[in-house]
């Protein structure tokens, strides 16, 4: 043993000699900690793909006031192999739908179900399985979604490249059946108990289900854009019984969804001025909504053909009231997702960096406050739910 390696034993043994079992306390075991029924208002969902092991994925519960990682991060579920997230306000329900595989990464039989979660204690609570094709490509919201103001049904968008929706009974937890929806993908609730599809000529496509989750009919509309000289993203928000989606080139499309048909096609231009007319919207989530209807929209300048995932170095507020732009939040960082959550006094912009880190920017204001590094590795959607 040389001489340095025996002075630095020595000088561990000297220095633990002089402290003694009273200086440790013992840490506390057994002690099972729980959430709110019902979570502040501001709290988020950040779900965490997971990329590089994506059968590890994470749906984690954030509060997004904090100042420290401690107090950001409340708790989380796992979501296995790119799941999608969903949560019931009526049901006060977690959902994740994901796929498992019998043999881990290697593979083998593959399993897909909807996997229920206790909001309080974040345990599994049910679950319920479905046909192993539903669509395993980057989150989205709408990749599934609840219908009907009872929130009874649950329909997860297939993709196999046939296109379908499997209808899921929340409350007499079983698989219904499948619907097919041709050439039309993703599900966007409308009506009392029916959900739309977006078609790839730029219509719509409405299937209806009866009390009992089974299809009824399905009506088609005609083409609402171009799929070709303005594609539209896959997520609208939503305001009243009314939907917009978001062209490539920086306009809104506004729908009605509260009957049966998809109705409507109005066009609301985000830009007002020559130098506005530049920039385009982008990102894996590039727009979001709040309860005061105001839609948030990442934008970047100098926009063209292929810039729609790139993300955006500002925030545009578009007011649905008002129909106009009326800010334009600069971002500390250039992002890729964003997000909002709470009410009120207690409201925030949330925005995914390039770093991965989740900046929040407090409301009206849009001051940055904070970056939170509680959310994973590639938080890719923040579900507020206000």
């Amino acid at each position: 043993m040389n001489r340095m390696f025996q002075g630095f034993v020595l000088g561990c043994i000297i220095a633990s000699s002089s402290v003694t079992n009273a200086d440790f306390k013992p840490e506390a075991i057994g002690i099972i900690e729980t959430l709110p029924e019902r979570y502040p208002d501001h709290w988020i969902m950040a779900q965490d793909l997971s990329f590089f092991h994506m059968l590890e994925g994470a749906v984690r519960v954030i509060d997004p006031s904090e100042e420290t990682v401690g107090a950001q991060y409340r708790g989380q579920m796992t979501s296995s192999f790119t799941a999608v997230f969903e949560h019931s306000r009526v049901r006060n329900e977690h959902y994740v739908i994901e796929s498992f595989f019998s043999r881990g990464g290697r593979g083998g039989e593959r399993k897909d179900f909807v996997t229920i979660y206790d909001p309080v204690s974040l345990s599994v609570s049910d679950e319920i399985e479905i046909p192993a094709k539903r669509i395993t490509g980057m989150p989205k919201g709408t990749q599934a979604d609840l219908i009907g103001e009872d929130e009874r049904f649950l329909g997860v968008y297939n993709f196999t490249p046939a296109q379908s929706v499997s209808i899921v009974d929340l409350e007499k937890r079983l698989f219904v059946t499948e619907v097919a929806t041709e050439g039309c993908g993703f599900v966007i609730p409308s009506g009392t108990r029916s959900f739309s599809s977006i078609c790839s000529d730029g219509s719509f496509l409405t299937s209806t289900l009866d009390a009992s989750g089974a299809f009824v009919s399905s009506t088609r509309t005609d083409a609402m854009f171009d799929p070709v000289g303005d594609p539209v993203f896959e997520t609208p928000v939503s305001y009243g019984d009314d939907s917009y989606f978001l062209s490539f080139s920086g306009k809104l499309l506004q729908v009605n969804i509260g009957e049966k048909q998809i109705t409507g096609g109005d066009w609301l231009s985000l830009a007002t001025t020559e130098d506005e007319k530049s920039w385009r919207p982008g990102g894996i989530t590039p727009m979001t909504s709040d309860t005061d209807g105001n839609v948030y929209i990442l934008m970047h300048p100098d926009g063209g053909e292929g810039t729609h995932k790139n993300g955006g170095s500002e925030v545009w507020v578009y007011d649905l009231e008002k129909k106009e732009t009326t800010n334009r939040i600069e971002l500390k960082n250039w992002s890729l997702v964003v997000g909002t959550s709470g009410t009120g006094t207690n409201k925030f912009l949330l925005t995914t960096n390039t770093d991965m880190g989740i900046d929040v920017y407090e409301l009206p204001t849009s001051n940055y406050a904070r970056t939170l590094t509680s959310a994973g590795s590639n938080p890719f959607i923040i579900d507020g739910l206000n």
